[in-house]
């Protein structure tokens, strides 16, 4: 019996997928592969042919109920109360995933983490398993910017970069630190061994594979040798097909703009859809929404807007002017494969950071915050991404990301960890 690699997945969509891409290459590379994640991803995992493991509940799912908790869209206040809320409404939540994993993983021949998960780490050490993290934004100290997962867009000297890292990694794990030591208390091994899982992947040496792209984020020179950027990890489903709807409304004119907001467009659908109707109205361009029903009827004798539960990234991006969207890591790296403009407003976390380094190597215009975004803003900067100097640096961009093989590279690094 071939020894497993476990891979834990938590959070949207937009975390697992490319976790399950980086499964399904490992998988065709002849290792036996589970990922762990929660039930309404088990389609998605056994579709890639991998073995899935449930563990339990997703504390990402509290968030659609609160449009601040977690950010400061709704300003510095609002945000602290509502993050307090959401981490005592999850700690349950986080107890019963912590267990769910630790049976996932037990066994294993490797564990691979990703940032949602990088409790992983703590399962890791304590059953004597080695630990890959592969995290889709940078984590890994440097001072050449500050943390990604800090919504700072300051100019900040090297002292106050280093300490964002810190500071984020503290707002990563100590939330849940009754979590974690109720669960030590309870597991075998080490009794007094730290609750930090990034100290104890320094500890380890943990190698450290990033999913995104050199060309969207170069590695730093002061990071480790054994933390690397591999490219993007992207997965593609070749029987996957545009809606008959959408190729009419393709074919019906100019190429469209896209706006979606992905899973933080499930807070308050309603107020981002009249944004985006009436940013697409005032800029003259036919426009294709993500959005439920409810977002359809808004939208009800538009004739230039189509509005749509979902379409695959791979097959819609490359047809249409400019992608606007939250800035999502997973997104992000969608639009700027398409080769087509991105604008991107944020709302939180680490999409202010993709937001920034889309305007900064040229593919599209400076993010348009979430609660500053109103029509009048929107509209204009829509038009600014449809500039020839970003349409060119953006098809440039998108050439070198199509030619990047980030799963195979990042395939060979876990199999060199491989015991």
């Amino acid at each position: 019996m071939r020894p497993t690699i476990t891979i834990l997945a938590s959070g949207t969509l937009g975390d697992v997928r490319p976790l399950a891409a980086l499964g399904k290459g490992l998988h065709d590379a002849g290792f036996a592969v589970a990922l762990a994640t929660h039930p309404q991803f088990a389609p998605l995992v056994q579709a890639q042919g991998l073995a899935f493991r449930s563990i339990g509940g997703n504390p990402s799912d509290l968030l659609l109920h609160d449009d601040a908790a977690l950010t400061f869209d709704g300003g510095v206040g609002r945000g602290v109360v509502a993050t307090l809320r959401y981490i005592r409404s999850a700690q349950a939540i986080y107890a019963r995933m912590l267990d769910a994993a630790a049976t996932a993983c037990y066994g294993s021949a490797l564990i691979i983490v990703s940032l949602a998960s990088c409790w992983g780490q703590l399962i890791a050490t304590t059953f004597g398993i080695p630990c890959v993290w592969a995290p889709l934004q940078p984590v890994t100290l440097t001072i050449r910017f500050p943390s990604p997962l800090l919504p700072v867009t300051l100019s900040l000297g090297a002292r106050a970069r280093r300490l964002s890292y810190t500071a984020v990694e503290l707002a990563t794990w100590l939330p849940w630190r009754t979590v974690f030591h109720r669960w030590r208390a309870r597991a075998p091994g080490p009794r007094h061994m730290s609750l930090d899982p990034f100290a104890l992947a320094c500890t380890s040496s943990a190698p450290f594979v990033y999913g995104f792209s050199p060309h969207v984020v170069p590695p730093p020179d002061d990071w480790p040798p054994h933390h690397m950027v591999t490219g993007y990890w992207f997965l593609d489903h070749p029987a996957e097909r545009l809606a008959p709807e959408i190729e009419s409304f393709l074919a019906a004119g100019d190429p469209p703009i896209v706006i979606g907001f992905g899973s933080m467009g499930g807070r308050r659908p309603r107020d981002d859809a009249a944004l985006a109707l009436e940013a697409l109205r005032l800029a003259q361009r036919r426009g294709i929404l993500f959005g439920s029903a409810d977002v359809a009827r808004l939208a009800a004798g538009r004739r230039d807007v189509l509005v749509v539960p979902y379409a695959p990234h791979r097959l819609l991006f490359p047809r249409v002017a400019v992608a606007v969207h939250h800035g999502g890591a997973g997104t992000t790296a969608a639009s700027l494969r398409a080769g087509i403009p991105t604008m991107t407003v944020p709302v939180g976390i680490d999409q202010p950071f993709w937001g920034m380094r889309v305007a900064a190597i040229g593919a599209g215009p400076p993010p348009l915050p979430r609660r500053r975004a109103t029509p009048d803003r929107l509209a204009p900067a829509i038009m600014a991404a449809t500039d020839d100097l970003i349409r060119v640096r953006a098809a440039a961009i998108g050439r070198l990301i199509g030619a990047e093989e980030g799963v195979a590279r990042a395939v060979e690094v876990v199999a060199r960890v491989m015991p």
